[in-house]
């Protein structure tokens, strides 16, 4: 049994439920939290659903920190972490770039632009064009790689 397999299993017992209980909680079949348990990654929707629950994914993947954050822990430095894994995973997924490094780092990149310009006030952000010439310009960055 892998560690990530050892954790989901940590979480369903954290959680007091069984393995038919908590494949129903994440709307998968019995067979996949067995799976889960023994050494498949669980898919995207279910990480989501962990995450939405409290759980630390972090934790889940590395086993550094503690099994459940706390409502003051979800900083914006783990948001960029989790952003920066998300777009690291599409791309080996997708095949969309040569270096999943190099993408994540870009998609990064665009990510902190816009989250900087939609907190201003409405009246001080870029416009829709300025923000898709930027996804552009970073689209190229990325092919040129």
């Amino acid at each position: 049994m892998s560690k990530i397999a050892q954790r989901f299993s940590e979480i369903r017992k954290s959680l007091e439920l069984t393995q038919k209980q908590f494949a129903h909680q994440l709307d998968v079949s019995i067979g996949s939290v067995q799976g889960y348990e023994r050494d498949q990654i669980p898919k995207g929707d279910v990480l989501k659903k962990l995450s939405d629950w409290g759980y630390d994914l972090n934790w889940f993947f590395t086993g550094v920190g503690e099994m459940r954050l706390g409502a003051d822990v979800r900083s914006v430095a783990l948001n960029r972490k989790v952003a920066w894994n998300v777009a690291y995973y599409l791309c080996k997924r997708m095949d969309a770039a040569r270096d999943p490094n190099q993408f994540a780092d870009t998609f990064m990149e665009v990510h902190d632009w816009m989250v900087d310009n939609y907190s201003k006030p409405k009246e001080e952000q870029a416009p829709a064009e300025m923000t898709a010439q930027i996804i552009d310009f970073a689209m190229l960055r990325l092919d040129a790689g």
